[in-house]
């Protein structure tokens, strides 16, 4: 009896001492006891983004200024850049896309292109995201989005 009582206090003198040592870390977000929050929702996933901007147009400046190639890929989204609209034509029929980005300029013609796929992936017009939303999100909902629709088109066929 006697030595689980020295061995509680002794216990609790340690505990006591190593506290001093947490809040003597620099990062004070990493102190014990604190939980971290994490800026995308558990349910996004890795989306394949296709990218179609021509060299020429106002929306491969942007890109190139805002570095959205980098971006998506520090989210873990692999992405795919075109500059034609033979490229894209080419590459959407051998490969399985998620998300093209376009600018609003051309953006009915390659929803016309992708139109004929079951499939098809979901066309975002860059020019068309509110300031108040983040492209980040904007990808996670079209995603999901089309997730949600071919779940229902299995479930129908």
């Amino acid at each position: 009896m006697v030595r689980r009582k020295t061995l509680g206090v002794l216990a609790a003198v340690l505990v006591l001492c190593m506290s001093g040592d947490l809040l003597a870390c620099g990062e004070k977000f990493l102190m014990g006891g604190r939980g971290t929050r994490f800026q995308r929702a558990k349910s996004a996933r890795a989306a394949s983004v296709l990218i179609y901007a021509e060299p020429a147009s106002p929306l491969a400046a942007v890109l190139k200024k805002s570095k959205v190639e980098s971006v998506l890929k520090l989210e873990g989204h692999r992405t795919t850049k075109v500059q034609s609209l033979d490229q894209l034509s080419t590459i959407i029929a051998a490969g399985h896309f998620d998300v093209i980005l376009t600018g609003n300029d051309v953006s009915p013609n390659v929803q016309r292109l992708v139109a004929a796929d079951p499939k098809a992936a979901t066309v975002l017009a860059v020019d068309t995201i509110g300031k108040d939303q983040s492209l980040l999100q904007v990808i996670d909902k079209a995603v999901a989005d089309r997730d949600l629709k071919l779940k229902r088109a299995v479930r129908s066929s």
